[in-house]
């Protein structure tokens, strides 16, 4: 297989975010095809290789301050536990009027879960840019293509008729540093380090 080309040197894109188990991919990738018969044309359906639940987005950070960046991200995880999470429920990002984003929401331990990304967003702070939007737990699953009316219109119509999520329990026990790499086939997302909760930190395989 022929390596991912290398871009040219300069500050990475970098995000923070919570990884999906294998089986809950697995399943999550059977109700995206059942949801797609749903759906009108005109959306653009995320991989399942970039499934996560983004914890704070830092964008460009340098290279040579990921190191430090991993050590405050382990301070951040370093007294919270592992969290049961479910996925619960779909909606559309800014309303289902004018959808730009198709997401599926959680449930379950959210209280831990945004003390969490709370510290992520404190111990971070140093790097990447500021985001003034409140937390809101989500997985993105599509996005509406511009131009698209018939998406447009007719997402909010067919929600009611989507079949539920899959119910299996996502125990959230690590926190990833990604890098993503914007490529003409599309982002690649690299693992960096992974920070488990209660307090280890490894690279990510």
């Amino acid at each position: 297989m022929p390596e991912t080309p290398e871009p040219p040197a300069g500050p990475w894109r970098l995000f923070v975010a919570l990884p999906l188990p294998e089986p809950l991919r697995e399943g999550l990738q059977q109700w995206q095809r059942t949801a797609q018969r749903f759906m009108p044309e005109g959306l653009r359906w995320t991989p399942a290789a970039q499934w996560h639940l983004t914890l704070r987005f830092l964008g460009d950070v340098d290279p040579g301050e990921v190191s430090l960046l991993v050590e405050a991200l382990q301070a951040a995880c370093a007294d919270q536990e592992p969290m049961r999470l479910l996925l619960h429920g779909f909606g559309c990002f800014p309303s289902p009027e004018r959808p730009r984003v198709f997401w599926l929401g959680l449930t379950g331990e959210l209280g831990p879960l945004e003390r969490l990304q709370a510290r992520v967003q404190e111990w971070t702070a140093p790097w990447g840019q500021k985001e003034d939007r409140p937390f809101r737990a989500h997985l993105t699953v599509a996005r509406i293509r511009d131009g698209s009316p018939a998406a447009r219109h007719g997402l909010g119509r067919v929600l009611t008729r989507l079949p539920a999520p899959p119910s299996a329990v996502w125990m959230a026990d690590r926190v990833t540093l990604f890098r993503s790499q914007l490529l003409p086939e599309g982002a690649v997302h690299t693992g960096l380090h992974e920070c488990w909760l209660g307090g280890s930190v490894r690279a990510a395989p």
